[in-house]
């Protein structure tokens, strides 16, 4: 059985990927004093239980040509507002998409996603192409493209 602490360590390690190294299961085990069966069936129980999503890698998208990005901010009528972040949410291209309060009178938006393009021109493009084949031309949204990035991470938790 593994203990609470043993949990954090493992969750700990997770966080910050897998180690480049020939065993990295078993390194992670071995630094969270747990065997490398019952790390895997730690994980199992994680991602059975939906605490973890998933279990993959994170590339770093400017290294390969995803240099642009922009927030694209939304103004949808709030019945429709789950409908149409679901919808967006399964275009490839929008890596988030989620829901806010709208900030009256001056930000009527409250719907968010993140969309990723190798160009400006490209995120234009992208975000033409959404709307259209998905028939949303009639909700307003803005295009906030980014012009500098001061920090780019997956989240940090402490356990």
């Amino acid at each position: 059985m593994i203990d609470i602490n043993q949990q954090r360590k493992i969750l700990k390690q997770l966080s910050s990927g897998l180690p480049i190294c020939e065993n990295p299961y078993k390194e992670v085990a071995d630094v969270s004093g747990v065997d490398e069966s019952e790390l895997f069936e730690f994980v199992k129980d994680l991602l059975d239980s939906n605490v973890i999503s998933r279990f993959g890698m994170v590339v770093n998208q400017e290294a390969v040509g995803y240099e642009e990005n922009a927030i694209v901010v939304w103004d949808i009528p709030d019945d429709e507002v789950d409908q149409i972040g679901a919808l967006l949410g399964l275009q490839e291209k929008i890596s988030l998409c989620y829901r806010r309060q709208r900030q009256l009178p001056n930000w009527p938006y409250n719907l968010y996603t993140l969309l990723h393009g190798k160009t400006k021109q490209d995120l234009t493009t992208e975000l033409n192409k959404i709307v259209s084949s998905n028939g949303i031309e009639n909700y307003a949204c803005d295009m906030l493209v980014s012009t500098r990035t001061f920090k780019h991470s997956s989240a940090r938790y402490d356990y």
